[in-house]
Order: structure tokens, then sequence, then C-alpha cells
């Protein structure tokens, strides 16, 4: 390099005064930061693509032969036991934790516990047709297990549920004072072609009797008359009534309707146990115009063979005065109302009392209410 060369480089790098000085030294120092930082981005980037990946190999996988299956048709009331296949294609053992079904009518009757690496294994359920709804339905069982990229995996299948025959009246009802027999004449009619045959009938749990069983018209139409006796108490009641149903083709299935039966008091209280006065009644109470605030509660006597008297109403656990009764007899010996008023606002958040009715019945003489009354906005 000749003597101009050098000089005219080293007249470029130092400057001979001091503002071409500081410019030369920011620009080193810029391009120094700038090195600096790409450096830095560049180790980032490498640290990011050389971060250790998730590896599933030597893992176990779950897999079905048949994600969903059609089970086809069942007749209401058939219990039938199915088969799900499990396939492990992992390199690990498949670890079966739970299988839940989605539905009450699934019953999981085995499960193996381990599936080795390639090999299939058999998951047996049961369903019970008579706890689904007539006509197309899809339900499923889901796997838990160690299969760490799928350790929930469902299994679907579906199916066609038959109803052989419907009920008339439909809802089966027995309604009738607590003291009395109710009974019930009830037809089964045929809702396929399949034909049906009634072989038997009973309550489930023996709240009623079959007291006759008439065949109307083969495979196609039955008659059955349910009876239910007295009931010491007032009380409602759902008892399946079982029928033992046979088809053509040879198969029986137990198919339950329930019988809802309601031993009625024969005096009837409205509203039955709280009356409640609450913040949206008194409210009014606060301001111009509203005197009074009034609820009413009805006794009415449905038996006929009975005249009823209402001989006295006490109100308790509030302030003397604070609540008006007042006692009228609507329709003579079947009907009362009690009305209860109330004129007062008051400070506390909340009264509670009772409200007792007195009357002639001679098994229940004593009707008792709980009365609230809410305040709370002074």
């Amino acid at each position: 390099m000749t003597t101009m060369k050098k000089n005219w480089i080293l007249q470029h790098w130092t400057l001979p005064n001091a503002i071409r000085s500081s410019s030369q030294l920011l620009v080193i120092l810029l391009l120094l930061i700038g090195a600096k930082a790409l450096a830095v981005a560049t180790g980032a980037q490498s640290a990011v693509n050389s971060a250790p990946t998730a590896n599933f190999d030597g893992a176990p996988k779950i897999a079905f032969v048949e994600t969903e299956v059609f089970y086809g048709e069942l007749l209401q009331g058939e219990v039938v036991e199915r088969d799900i296949l499990i396939r492990n294609d992992g390199d690990a053992d498949l670890k079966i934790w739970r299988a839940n079904p989605s539905c009450g009518c699934t019953v999981i009757v085995d499960v193996p516990e381990m599936i080795p690496p390639g090999e299939i294994a058999t998951v047996r359920i049961e369903i019970d047709s008579k706890k689904v709804k007539a006509g197309s339905t899809r339900k499923g069982v889901t796997f838990e297990s160690n299969d760490p990229q799928q350790p929930q995996l469902r299994f679907i299948f579906s199916m066609n549920i038959i109803n052989l025959f419907r009920t008339d009246p439909k809802p089966i009802q027995l309604v009738g004072l607590l003291s009395d027999s109710k009974t019930l004449r009830v037809k089964l009619i045929a809702a396929t072609d399949l034909g049906f045959e009634v072989a038997g009938a009973r309550s489930r749990n023996g709240n009623f009797e079959i007291t006759d069983f008439v065949n109307i018209e083969e495979d196609r139409l039955y008659e059955i008359e349910v009876t239910a006796g007295p009931s010491p108490t007032p009380q409602s009641i759902k008892d399946p009534l079982d029928l033992l149903i046979r088809v053509k083709d040879g198969r029986e299935v137990v198919v339950g309707r329930y019988v809802e039966i309601e031993h009625l008091d024969p005096i009837q209280v409205s509203p039955a146990r709280v009356l409640q006065f609450g913040n949206k009644d008194t409210d009014p109470l606060l301001g111009d115009g509203v005197p009074v605030v009034t609820k009413k509660i009805q006794v009415q006597n449905v038996d006929p063979e009975f005249t009823l008297e209402v001989k006295e109403v006490i109100l308790e656990g509030f302030p003397e005065g604070l609540f008006e009764v007042e006692v009228q007899e609507v329709v003579p010996g079947r009907i009362f109302r009690i009305f209860l008023s109330l004129e007062e606002y008051r400070q506390e958040v909340l009264l509670r009392g009772t409200l007792t009715i007195v009357t002639n019945d001679p098994r229940e003489p004593k009707r008792v209410l709980l009365v609230a009354a809410k305040f709370g906005r002074l």
C-alpha cells in the first residue's frame, strides 16, 4: 500500500478535529451495540430452536377398533351385553384407569386394567333399554387412560329403541281420598306390527294390585284393572306397573309404566305450609294510598260425606295488633277463606309466627302454617 493511501485511511479514522472524532466514535459505538444485539437475538433464536420437544416414543396410544357403532333395534325392556374393542397402538402398556358411561342405562361389566402394545382388548358393557326413551338415541362411554396424547377418549354407540305398546289413559293416575280404595282400568294398545302378548303383570313395590286382566284382541289390545287400597296418611306414590311382554319372534322383555297414586287429605289447605309477606308485599305500606296488604288462605273439604267447620284461627308470635284475621265461609261445609291483613310497616327486618286453623276434622283437627313478614327498608 502506498504512503498516500495509508495517509488517506488514517485521515478518515483519526479526524483532525473534535467534531469528526466524536462522530466517528458515535458510529463505532452504534455498530458495536448493533452487533451485540444481533448476537443476543441469534443466540435466543438458537435457544428456542434447540429447546426440547415432547417426545411420545415409548408411550401407550389408545384407539378403538370402531369409534362409533350402531347396535341396531332393541325392544324397550331388553337388557343386552355388547363389546367395545380397544387397541393399544403405542410402544408401552396402556392402562385403563376409568370407564364412565354417559347414561344410567349403561353398566360396565368388565374392563381390562392393562393392554400390551399392539394388542386388542374387550370391554363388556350392559345396556338396559327400559331406561331409555323410545326412538333413536346416542350414548357414550368415556375411557380415561395413561395415553399422554389422549388421556380421555369417548366411544359412541347408537341404537333404536322400539316401544311395543301405549297406555290409555296416559299417565296412569289413581286419585282419591286417603280413606278410600282407588281403581282404574288401563288399556294396553299395540304400537307396532310385531304384536305382543302380556304374559304377566305386577306392582313392583306392592302399592297397588292387579284386580282384573282381559285380552280383548289377540296381540293387539289388553285391559288391566289396577286398584290401590286406603292409606293411613296423605301421600303421593309412583310405583311401576311391570309387564312381562312376549313378541312373535320369541323375545321376552319386562317393561314398566308408572302408576301415580294420590291419597288425598280430605281437608286441603292452600298454601299448605308457609304464608309469606315478602318485601314486594310490604313495600307499598311505605307509600301513600296503600293502607293495608292482605293475603288469603283457603281451606277446602273434598270429602262429600263430611261437613267442615272452622272453629278457631289462632295467630301467634307477632306483636299484638299487627295483623287482622278474618274468616269467611264461602261454601257452607266445603270452602273457607282466611284473610290476613297487615296495616303497619315495622322496623324489624323479619318477623315470624304461626297460624293454627282449628277444625272439626277428627283425624287432624289442627293445621299449622308458618307465617313470615319481611320489612327492613327503614
